[in-house]
């Protein structure tokens, strides 16, 4: 009877289990090696966050505005109707002419997640940061150790990172690739997770206590604490190249090695919680 209660505002529908079908896309230099269509799991994981987002702006989970700028197959406006959000943005355009055109629509929230290829990552954000926006990105665990992220989220951003159990990763649909139509437990090309801003509306911390005080018990996933490490099992910035050192040193920027690559681990995290509720 309390799971019923705290997950009352999850319902949803058998429609998520059908996955799309990759449409031909409307702006050039698309490369179909980038379709993957987010599995409805994901969207329920993170379901517990954009409920938050709403309360805490005063409206219905049918009112908050989510905009997902990249387009696949279409598939995440069902996923998250099935959810109780009706108000979601994604259309079969060309995202960078919007921004360049100044033709963005508004939004409550951006949700995505975006192509791998070329600098799309650098480039969301960027657009993340720049929107001043909540925001709630599914990228590879490699993306918070390269040397673009932390300028790129901006000195303000305080994310979260929701990450999905490590023996129930999250898998895709590549309907672009040939051989991925059909397969039945689709592709996993990363390990990934959702990375969460919500730019001062939600307290990251608060948010992450609320979390594991009402969901932890019902879910797959973790999120570590801000003062915890971060989520990946490698160094957060690998040093230059011997070229690339060199040349940085030519305009005077001094490079130096990250080395702080220590691990976040469930089971310890887990511990420190209970430690915490004791005292």
């Amino acid at each position: 009877m309390k799971k019923l209660k705290v997950l009352a505002h999850m319902k949803t529908t058998s429609a998520h289990l059908t996955p799309g079908r990759r449409q031909s896309p409307s702006f050039a230099n698309a490369d179909a090696r980038d379709d993957c269509e987010t599995p409805f799991r994901a969207y329920k994981d993170a379901e517990p966050f954009l409920f938050a987002l709403a309360r805490k702006m005063k409206k219905e989970k049918k009112e908050l505005k989510i905009y997902d700028p990249y387009y696949c197959a279409g598939s995440v406006k069902s996923h998250l109707r099935a959810l109780g959000f009706e108000r979601v943005y994604n259309e079969n355009e060309d995202f960078y002419a919007k921004i360049a055109a100044r033709e963005t629509p508004e939004f409550d929230v951006l949700v995505t997640n975006p192509p791998y290829s070329g600098d799309h990552f650098v480039k969301i954000l960027e657009f993340c940061r720049d929107s001043r926006k909540p925001w709630m990105l599914l990228l590879p665990n490699f993306v918070c150790r390269k040397s673009y992220y932390a300028p790129s989220i901006g000195a303000d951003a305080k994310p979260l990172f929701l990450i999905p159990s490590a023996t129930k990763p999250y898998r895709y649909w590549a309907p672009g690739r040939q051989g991925f139509e059909t397969r039945a437990k689709g592709t996993t090309p990363f390990e990934t997770f959702w990375y969460m801003n919500f730019c001062g509306i939600l307290d990251a911390e608060e948010t992450r206590a609320w979390w594991i005080k009402k969901y932890k018990a019902h879910s797959t996933c973790d999120i570590p604490a801000l003062d915890e490490a971060l989520p990946q099992q490698q160094r957060l910035q690998k040093r230059p190249n011997p070229k690339v050192r060199a040349l940085l040193a030519s305009k005077g920027v001094k490079t130096t090695t990250t080395t702080s690559g220590v691990y976040f681990d469930p089971e310890r995290a887990a511990k420190k919680r209970k430690l915490v509720s004791r005292e």
